[in-house]
């Protein structure tokens, strides 16, 4: 674990002089649990971060929507196979695709389907974009506007419409809001109290603020409309819960262990069911977990697939810049965690 904390205070410490405004970090190594924060909760405020800080974790949330959805598979509500059509018929009329979509293509991002946030991002100022709440519907009529290139059909293409998707299906099944059943299904059994899929109140006191920059203007992100209730990347969380939750849904106590081989995907693909996979190349297999991007946030959780090796980092920037030309990064989370985990196993 020495070395461990070596590398990651040190990450931390880089990330603060590139411009970071926080960075959280949670290590598990066979047991061993080590956490730090770096930075502060608020520019002006100027109150140091703690490792139990609350953190937008964007599409971290994909995994626990999956989560929601397989277990709603277990219970014979979902068919995996099932067709979109056939569970939400008024999304397949606006949606118009060009070929039969099942749930399965959804959660694995092989339907070929628009990101609504191509056309979000052209949809309006950048400021009154980010600052605006979103419905689910809305998200999907923006999907709508684009067009869906058969050529992506069967084929992994990232795409958060396909979440908007799921969480519209989670609700139409459940007759619950997708906050409420991920509740039921995940916070709340295994007592993950920072946990929560954001609505339109104040965030948590202990929110980290992360900052975008938008005509030199700059903006705190932490009460970004845009994200509020997001299936594809509303929830709100903190490291301790985060890692505690792939530790769960690993062991098959979320959903039953066949389920989770189902969402784990065992072949070459890149993604699995709401899980992102990454080579294991001490162990010759593969990490799970998920990579987080929102406007002034950067997050990533990954674990190994035997559960012993674990991080979550979490990075908010003070002035990230935000506009239509500027293309996404995840400032190297995949690259270093992968390298980081590589080199604590015992060959």
């Amino acid at each position: 674990m020495h070395e461990l904390r070596t590398d990651l205070e040190k990450f931390s410490n880089d990330r603060m002089a590139a411009g970071a405004s926080a960075v959280l970090v949670q290590a598990r190594l066979n047991g061993e649990v080590w956490s730090k924060a770096a930075g502060v909760r608020e520019l002006e405020a100027r109150v140091p971060a703690e490792p139990g800080d609350s953190f937008h974790v964007a599409s971290l949330t994909k995994s626990m929507v999956a989560t929601s959805v397989m277990k709603l598979v277990g219970q014979g509500k979902i068919k995996l196979d099932g067709l979109m059509s056939d569970y939400l018929p008024e999304v397949e009329s606006v949606l118009h695709p060009p070929e039969t979509v099942t749930v399965r293509m959804l959660l694995e991002h092989t339907s070929g389907m628009p990101s609504f946030e191509e056309a979000l991002i052209k949809a309006g100022p950048l400021k009154q974009v980010l600052t605006t709440p979103l419905t689910a519907e809305r998200r999907v009529e923006l999907a709508g506007t684009l067009r869906w290139n058969t050529d992506d059909i069967g084929t992994f293409k990232y795409s958060s419409s396909n979440y908007v998707v799921l969480g519209l299906l989670i609700e139409r099944v459940t007759g619950r809001s997708p906050g409420d059943v991920m509740r039921a299904d995940i916070s709340d059994p295994l007592g993950l109290s920072g946990t929560l899929l954001t609505g339109t109140g104040d965030v948590p006191e202990n929110m980290v603020h992360g900052y975008v920059l938008i005509d030199g203007e700059r903006v705190d992100a932490a009460h970004a409309g845009v994200q509020s209730g997001s299936a594809s990347g509303g929830m709100i969380s903190n490291v301790q819960d985060v890692s505690e939750f792939y530790v769960a849904l690993m062991d098959g106590k979320l959903v039953r262990p066949e389920l989770v081989k189902e969402m784990q995907s065992p072949n070459a693909s890149q993604y699995g069911l709401g899980l992102a996979k990454w080579w294991d190349s001490c162990r010759s297999n593969y990490y799970y977990g998920h990579l987080g991007g929102a406007p002034g946030y950067a997050s990533i959780a990954m674990i190994s697939a035997d559960g012993a090796r674990q991080l979550a980092v979490f990075v908010a920037h003070a002035a990230e810049p935000l506009g239509a030309d500027v293309p996404p990064s995840d400032y190297g989370l995949v690259e270093f965690a992968q390298r980081t985990l590589d080199t604590t196993c015992q060959k």
